[in-house]
């Protein structure tokens, strides 16, 4: 097999590598996109060889039926799980996008078409910091953060090399809600104060999660230290970087179907022999 032919499985393991320093260094809003359409494009192309591999091949056969499963549930499971979501969004009280839920936890989220808060989320922050909270949640609506994170998983179940993926693209997505909010209020340093307030306040990122004591801080910090820090640049080299590992797995993948070089191998070998 040429070495071309190793391309489609190896470039998911260096996009897999590659995905926290791209959702770190590139613009929130376009790492995010970039992770979503390379975890998409890359766990397509890695079932072409898989494929062409699977006609002569058990082993692969059986790898390439794993990854279409695997990615046929995850698809099945995201999109029930989006309606669900969807469908409990509209029995919330409330008219409107906000919807306010009595309880005295810590906690905000969104869910498909809504924005939820809880009463003690309210009740810990003020009103400059709730239009930052507010901000950040309708962030993640507008930018359709969990139909990218949808994506994302079902590209990681096909192709289990891209797992890290994931992490890397919430991280990204967070950031773009963090730099959105940011903006809508005109002020980092508050957006940065509420991001740390609410995640000591809501007790959902312990001290191990947040980095404290450890040499790679967690996600948290490493949010809040981005917003403190100059609004993020373009990042045009990085960009064409990523997508040309895409480029180059998807332009090798095709080749594997109808090289004879690598169809299956026959048991009979035909000689032929000099004409009389």
């Amino acid at each position: 097999m040429d070495l071309d032919a190793y391309l489609p499985f190896v470039v998911p393991a260096v996009a897999a590598l590659a995905a926290r320093p791209l959702a770190e260094r590139l613009p929130p809003r376009t790492a995010s996109w970039v992770l979503t359409v390379l975890a998409a494009g890359l766990a397509i192309a890695s079932l072409v060889p898989l494929f062409a591999l699977a006609r002569g091949d058990l082993f692969a056969a059986l790898l390439f039926a794993a990854a279409v499963a695997g990615g046929a549930v995850a698809a099945y499971g995201q999109g029930r799980a989006l309606r669900t979501a969807r469908r409990q969004a509209r029995d919330l009280p409330g008219d409107g996008v906000l919807a306010v839920v009595a309880d005295d936890r810590i906690d905000a989220y969104s869910v498909p078409g809504r924005v939820v808060v809880s009463t003690g989320m309210l009740g810990a922050l003020d009103a400059g910091e709730q239009r930052v909270l507010f901000a950040h949640e309708i962030a993640h609506l507008s930018g359709r953060h969990h139909l990218l994170r949808a994506v994302v998983r079902v590209a990681s179940a096909a192709n289990p090399l891209l797992w890290p993926m994931r992490r890397a693209l919430w991280y990204a997505t967070e950031r773009w809600a963090d730099e959105r909010a940011a903006a809508a209020v005109g002020d980092r340093v508050m957006a940065a104060r509420v991001i740390g307030k609410v995640a000591l306040a809501s007790g959902t990122a312990p001290s191990v999660r947040m980095g404290i004591g450890t040499t790679r801080p967690g996600p948290v910090p490493r949010r809040v230290a981005a917003l403190l820090g100059p609004p993020p640049r373009r990042g045009a080299v990085l960009t064409v970087a990523a997508l040309g590992l895409l480029l180059c797995s998807g332009l090798t993948a095709p080749d594997l179907v109808g090289d004879p070089h690598h169809a299956p191998v026959s048991g009979i070998v035909v000689v032929a022999g000099p004409r009389r």
